[in-house]
């Protein structure tokens, strides 16, 4: 037991609680945010990789309150806002995967936001390094082979995405020049189904290259969904399913 208690411990010396409240002045200025239990985010307490760092958001709204926003954030990268996810009345039970990148440790958290403003907030403490930068090779045809490909799979009530991209975050360097290689990212993903959206991702460079996002589907999802994809050169990528 006392082994454990060190472990935990040392786990969450490491993660730096001290940079939480510069952070949360600068996105949410002096807005209340408080604890909720129908607010979760879970992930590894050490990441095997930096780059693909797997988290779960799960949101489950009260019936008196509908959510409009769900921020990820990860207090010691260099872009502290990893994403924006802009829910609907088709995901305000949300339960959600993607990957991040983690440049060193650090608390991740989830901030959701009501329709009437209010705050409310879950993190953990994951330990990974060296997710955000390093070098690459820029000319590596893996890198945008098959470039906004978007594979999709809906399976036990998920629906599971990854689109093929190499999501430069602009803060890795090339290896032949030493050069810094200009961001270069999936920006937004948009899911509709029926000509009403479901969920939007707005994300920032620490999400993972080939973006991952996989969400439980509301059981009034039905029939034709359309999922659009938008990086920072402006290009466009869609598929078509059906539920």
């Amino acid at each position: 037991m006392i082994t454990l208690l060190l472990t935990s411990l040392q786990l969450r010396a490491d993660a730096n609680p001290e940079l939480w409240p510069y952070i949360k002045e600068r996105l949410f200025s002096d807005r209340p945010i408080a604890e909720a239990e129908f607010l979760t985010i879970s992930g590894p307490k050490r990441a095997s990789s930096g780059a693909q760092v797997p988290v779960t958001i799960k949101l489950d709204s009260p019936d008196d309150t509908e959510m409009k926003y769900v921020f990820l954030i990860i207090d010691a990268n260099p872009t502290q806002h990893a994403a924006t996810y802009k829910l609907t009345n088709l995901s305000q039970e949300l339960e959600l995967s993607t990957r991040i990148r983690m440049e060193t440790d650090s608390f991740v958290r989830v901030v959701a936001e009501d329709t009437a403003g209010k705050l409310y907030m879950s993190a953990i403490p994951i330990r990974a390094s060296g997710g955000c930068s390093g070098y690459m090779d820029v000319f590596d045809p893996e890198l945008t082979a098959n470039l906004g490909k978007i594979l999709v799979k809906s399976k036990d009530k998920f629906l599971t995405t990854r689109i093929k991209h190499p999501n430069f975050t602009g803060l890795q360097k090339d290896l032949a020049s030493g050069g810094y290689i200009p961001r270069w990212i999936v920006e937004e993903i948009i899911y509709v189904n029926n000509e009403e959206i479901v969920l939007v991702a707005q994300n920032k460079i620490s999400m993972s290259q080939d973006p991952y996002l996989k969400f439980k589907v509301n059981s009034d999802i039905k029939g034709a969904l359309n999922i659009m994809v938008r990086d920072t050169k402006g290009q466009g990528f869609s598929k078509d399913i059906t539920i």
